[in-house]
Formats: structure tokens, sequence, C-alpha cells
């Protein structure tokens, strides 16, 4: 896989619908390319509207970083962070024109070179709750394309 088509964004967002389904929460679903431009976007029925953005953000988030949005949010998590302001990530927390988040359920979609070409979020799946958090339903997205063009 060398780029974050509209084919496999769907595949992607087909796969996660169906694991926030099986958490039994409305979720929002978002992948981005390269650039952290929204290749596709779902909202399924009854999720709050905000989830869509914070989806977005999230997918965003992973790509700006390259770094899953779960070890954002253990990087600005005040009991990791130093005693000095802007330790840890808490200075990211401005940066990227405040799109960047901190809320786990972003990962960054990998190539075959482990080159960053997109990024896949989930809003919607209270972390907590049962076995399945926006996190795992974005493993699942992102596993069900990667066996394939692998």
């Amino acid at each position: 896989m060398k780029e974050v088509t509209l084919e496999i964004a769907e595949k992607m967002l087909a796969t996660a619908e169906r694991w926030a389904n099986l958490a039994g929460y409305p979720s929002s679903i978002a992948v981005v390319d390269a650039s952290g431009t929204v290749v596709a976007v779902h909202r399924m029925d009854g999720a709050a509207p905000l989830t869509a953005d914070i989806a977005i953000n999230k997918a965003f988030s992973a790509v700006y970083t390259g770094a899953p949005t779960l070890m954002l949010a253990r990087a600005v998590d005040p009991r990791t962070t130093g005693p000095v302001i802007g330790s840890g990530g808490l200075g990211l927390l401005t940066q990227a024109k405040l799109r960047l988040v901190f809320i786990p359920g972003g990962n960054p979609i990998r190539d075959d070179d482990m080159e960053v070409i997109g990024g896949i979020g989930c809003s919607g799946v209270p972390q907590g709750v049962g076995e399945i958090s926006d996190t795992t339903v974005v493993q699942a997205g992102y596993a069900a394309v990667y066996e394939e063009y692998d």
C-alpha cells in the first residue's frame, strides 16, 4: 500500500464500524491521507455530531506526529509530565492550528517502508467501558486492509 485511496478508506471504515457496533456505541470514523486531508469520514446513525470532528482530528494528529494518539495522551498525562510547564507533551497543545488532540483513538497508517501515508481516527466509544475502545476500533479498521495490500 503506497497511498490511502478511497477504496482503502472505505474498507477501513466498514470494518471499524462493525467493531463500533460490537461495542454498542454509535461512532464516527475518519481516514485521512499523508497531508492530513480527509479521504473519507462516516458518522454512524445516532453518533453525536461532535464525534465526526474529533475522529478527523485524531486521524490528523496521528499523521502529524507519526504516533498513535494513545501515546500522545500519555505524553500529556499529569502523572507522567515533569514539574515545568511544557515538559512532556504539554508544549504540543497549541501546535498545528489547534487540531492536535491527545485523546486515544487515532493511529497512523504506514506503507511497507514504514512511512506514514495516512491516519485513521474514531470517536464515540467510551474508554474503559468493555473491551472495545476507540483505539481497538481504529486498529481493526487498519488491520482489515493491511494484509490485503501487504
